[in-house]
This record gives C-alpha cells, structure tokens and sequence, in this order.
C-alpha cells in the first residue's frame, strides 16, 4: 500500500476526535474506490514536502468525506468485534514546544477522564518524536491508542493508531511500524 500524504495545517488535536471518528462507523471505500484513492495518494505523495506513513498491508482507507477535516488519511484493519483498529494522520499549527504541547495533552486527556502517559523519545524517518498512549473507556470497550508527536518549525504531526486494549497486541507490531514509518518525501 502507497504512504499517505495530507497538505494543510491549523488542525486541532486528532487524539480529541479519534473516539468520535471510530464509534460513527466510519464508512470504508469498495475496492474499486480505495484503489483510486490510494492510486491519488500515491501520485500526491511525490511532491516534495509531502508527510506520510506507510499503513499495514491490507488495510483498506477510510472515506476521506466521512472524516473531520483534522484527520487527512485514516485506514481501517479487520478486528474481531465491532470497534475496528485503526491509524490516522492529523496535523496543527502550534508556536510553544514540544514539551509545552505534551503538557497540553496531557491536560486534555486527563479532563476527559482518560489514563494518559508519556512514553519517551521514538525515532521516526521524519526525526525524533514523542511516543505516547492513552487508555479510555468507550461504549465498546476499553481502548488503546498510541500517539507520535512530531514537531518541526511550527507544525504538530500527529500519527494516532488505535484498537481494542484486549485486541492492542494483535496489532502491535503493526501500529509500532507505521508509526516509525512517518515520513517526508524529499
């Protein structure tokens, strides 16, 4: 499967909309029209700047018309209950730190009732990066989502996977190099 490519900025926080995007049964395209988009993607992934990630063989992309406009690529796996795993890029315009941004979501996540925790440093293609999860509580169960953070001149890149806690090591491996796999096309 092609890297996924989105261009615009002035997003606001992916982590905040992922349950939302996850529990409206975000529709999938037929294969016909993920070939097209991913056929689009990989077309617009060649110009230079372009930020991507590299998503698990097989998985198919969410509709892109379905998504709010602060998630610009998500793709969906098959798990075995109704709250599929999934991993989905997001960016935003922010002038403080990293450190700053973290404490932030933190702060966010911690109002929401969510278990947050700063896992360290990950080395991503694009750089270094924060690496961090989160546990909450859904009406489907209790999820996991993993966050890289990557800050670079005044732009959050957000890579969110996500999935079941029970269904999380499944997709580990997964989710751990899609992750690493972000990107900017020279």
């Amino acid at each position: 499967m092609a890297p996924f490519r989105f261009i615009g900025f002035g997003l606001i926080f992916s982590f905040l909309f992922i349950q939302q995007i996850l529990l409206a049964d975000t529709p999938v395209l037929s294969n016909d029209e993920t070939q097209s988009i991913q056929r689009q993607f990989q077309e617009a992934s060649k110009e230079p700047g372009a930020i991507l990630f590299t998503p698990p063989s097989g998985w198919r992309v969410a509709n892109p018309k379905a998504l709010p406009k602060s998630v610009k690529a998500m793709v969906v796996g098959k798990g075995a209950y109704e709250f599929p795993p999934s991993i989905n890029l997001s960016s935003e315009i922010y002038d403080g730190t990293l450190k700053q941004y973290l404490k932030r979501v933190k702060e966010i996540n911690d109002s929401r009732g969510a278990q947050w925790k700063d896992l360290g440093k990950i080395s991503t293609e694009a750089g270094p990066a924060s690496l961090s999860q989160v546990d909450t509580k859904t009406q489907w169960g209790d999820v996991r989502m993993m966050h890289v953070i990557l800050k670079k001149e005044n732009t959050i890149y957000i890579v969110t996977a996500s999935a079941l806690q029970k269904e999380f090591p499944k997709f580990y491996k997964d989710f751990f190099n899609s992750l690493k796999s972000l990107h900017f096309n020279q």
